[in-house]
């Protein structure tokens, strides 16, 4: 399965959206769906590939793949348009948002727009896809409402609490659709479901790192958001920057993850994967001064991938 073709073929699809017939909204959703990072999208053709117990090239299968990548950037995307109404945020990826370019009612409905479409691509995927895409937005929707009650009672378990809601859900979303794409398992797509989980915990710990020690012209927004609107993380509750602790949070569910995977024909190139993509938002976020802070951690993450990919070699066959 050739990962780099089918990222293009979402890439494609991302940048030619039909129009819903108002060019002056066509415009607005166009920019909102400018390519990123891709993170979610590229785990779900990942999670296909490493489910394969043998590589293969089908084109039912990649249209499958491409399908749920693309449902679950736009499920992505949607939120992001939402959350950014919600904390009246003026950037997006380093340009005006959707509702400080275009207004609170435009981008409500832009948003409810971009979730119509999800729905849709989820449903081309497979239906089961549908409905794991659905449960994802119901969960970040549950993750959402359970804001304010953080903000009143922050604890390190009610945040843990928030985030796998909110922000983990879509990653664990993203690795059973993709497993699902192609027709795995059901215990392959619950340990994909799981390592996506972890995934996403970890994803959102180094995020709340970051609004704390980022450099804003790498990271294309304001740093600060959480502390500004009143939303505690984990990483300010156990400790200030990248101490001990904060590594931890971060270092344990990598090797969680990897633990969930470790069965799967694929878990080492998909936990490598994982390493990578964290390491990458650490370092592409920072200023020389905190690259030098995160080394710990960027080899921190480098032992958990090395220890597992030295148990799969040790295990007998």
């Amino acid at each position: 399965m050739d990962v780099d073709r089918l990222l293009d073929g979402v890439r494609e699809r991302l940048r030619t959206p039909p129009s819903c017939g108002v060019a002056r909204v066509d415009l607005v959703v166009l920019d909102a769906l400018r390519p990123g990072k891709l993170l979610r999208p590229d785990l779900v053709v990942r999670s296909a590939a490493a489910a394969l117990s043998e590589p293969r090239h089908a084109p039912e299968l990649d249209d499958h793949v491409v399908s749920g990548a693309l449902a679950v950037e736009l499920l992505h995307v949607a939120t992001l348009v939402h959350d950014d109404i919600i904390d009246a945020a003026p950037l997006r990826r380093g340009r005006p948002s959707v509702v400080a370019a275009a207004g609170t009612g435009t981008a409500i409905v832009v948003g409810d727009l971009l979730l119509a479409r999800g729905a849709a691509a989820a449903a081309d995927s497979s239906v089961a896809a549908a409905g794991v895409w659905a449960g994802a937005l119901e969960q970040m929707a549950a993750g959402q409402l359970r804001e304010e009650d953080l903000a009143a009672a922050p604890s390190v378990a009610a945040h843990a609490d928030y985030i796998a809601l909110k922000t983990a859900a879509l990653f664990r979303a993203s690795a059973e659709i993709g497993a699902l794409a192609v027709g795995a398992d059901p215990v392959v797509v619950d340990a994909h479901g799981r390592f996506g989980h972890h995934f996403g915990m970890a994803f959102q710990h180094v995020d709340d790192l970051l609004d704390t020690i980022g450099d804003p012209a790498h990271l294309g927004k304001p740093v600060g958001a959480d502390r500004a609107n009143g939303v505690p993380t984990a990483v300010a509750l156990v400790g200030q920057g990248l101490s001990s602790e904060v590594t931890a949070l971060v270092v344990d569910e990598i090797a969680a993850a990897g633990a969930a995977v470790e069965r799967s024909p694929g878990g080492v190139a998909l936990l490598q994967w994982a390493a990578d993509a964290l390491q990458r938002a650490l370092l592409t976020a920072l200023d020389d001064d905190g690259r030098q802070q995160a080394a710990p951690l960027v080899a921190a993450l480098d032992d958990a991938v090395r220890g597992r990919a030295g148990l799969e070699t040790a295990r007998p066959v």
